[in-house]
């Protein structure tokens, strides 16, 4: 298990150049490390509050965490899924979207979508990517599965939003509980991960890939730890979808579930975090507002 610390404790072992299982940054030489910003959950919808998602607030509460990447100057940034919530329809699905996305392109790095099941509520994959602009540098048909290099690091992105009979999730045709990874994504998962055997690699996904029998869980998420361990490279894996968050280590391999932003009202109640890789394996999670700090290892 991971050792829970506060952040304050996070910035001071940061300060004195300790970082995770005891290990030091200081001394690195430029360009040997790497950080990146997460959001996970946001859910926005201009709706009322449900129990304790305050929908509405997670528009102040993402730019916040925007500000926060734009002045760490991080390499780029990522939300792990639920972007946006279901709306009455369609056309209110698509107002919510651009409301989040322009609040979400105040940082003008590079920005990454990770697919989650509420974004799915009345969209499919396609017209969800097409409304974030999310296009990943391809063609107008992104793929809502890919990868990407920065620095000397690899990053997968992973869409877990299929049904156990390999349909996709379309426009809330889907049970939330119903997900798996399919056969021909595994097969270029292996594939891509090979191809990147030179390169630590970190893992972006909604559903969790760490307990296959809770709700939250990919089904065959067992087949797909298999392929991450065998490829020898993979550090982590980054997740969201359980709003209370998480930690576990399998095979070798860091799961973080990050907190749900959505969770709570106004600022206090925010969540987000800043991940720093750098030399010897080490992976560093930097948290703000109720996002908690963990020291993996």
């Amino acid at each position: 298990m991971p050792r829970s610390i506060t952040r304050r404790q996070f910035l001071g072992a940061a300060a004195a150049g300790t970082l995770i299982a005891g290990q030091t940054w200081a001394g690195e030489r430029r360009g040997d490390s790497l950080s990146f910003g997460l959001v996970t959950d946001i859910h926005y919808a201009d709706v009322p509050s449900g129990g304790s998602r305050h929908y509405r607030d997670s528009l102040a509460k993402l730019g916040r965490a925007v500000e926060t990447f734009r002045q760490r100057k991080v390499s780029f940034v990522a939300e792990l899924g639920d972007f946006v919530d279901a709306g009455p329809g369609k056309e209110a699905d698509l107002k919510y979207l651009a409301a989040a996305r322009k609040v979400f392109e105040a940082f003008s790095g590079p920005r990454h979508f990770v697919l989650g099941n509420h974004c799915l509520a009345r969209l499919t994959k396609q017209e969800f990517l097409a409304a974030c602009g999310a296009n990943h540098g391809q063609s107008d048909k992104a793929s809502p599965h890919y990868s990407f290099d920065r620095g000397p690091y690899h990053f997968v992105v992973l869409d877990a939003n299929f049904k156990r009979d390999g349909s996709p999730y379309a426009a809330g045709n889907f049970s939330w509980t119903d997900t798996v990874i399919p056969e021909p994504q595994l097969k270029w998962l292996a594939g891509d991960l090979k191809n990147a055997s030179d390169k630590k690699t970190v893992v972006l996904v909604h559903q969790n890939l760490d307990k296959e029998d809770d709700p939250h869980g990919v089904k065959n998420a067992p087949q797909v730890r298999k392929i991450l361990e065998a490829a020898g490279n993979v550090l982590a894996v980054f997740q969201g979808h359980m709003h209370t968050g998480g930690y576990r280590k399998v095979g070798g391999i860091h799961y973080c579930t990050l907190r749900a932003m959505v969770e709570g009202p106004a600022a206090e109640n925010n969540a987000y975090a800043i991940v720093t890789l750098g030399p010897g394996d080490r992976v560093a999670l930097e948290p703000f507002a109720r996002q908690p700090a963990m020291a993996f290892g």
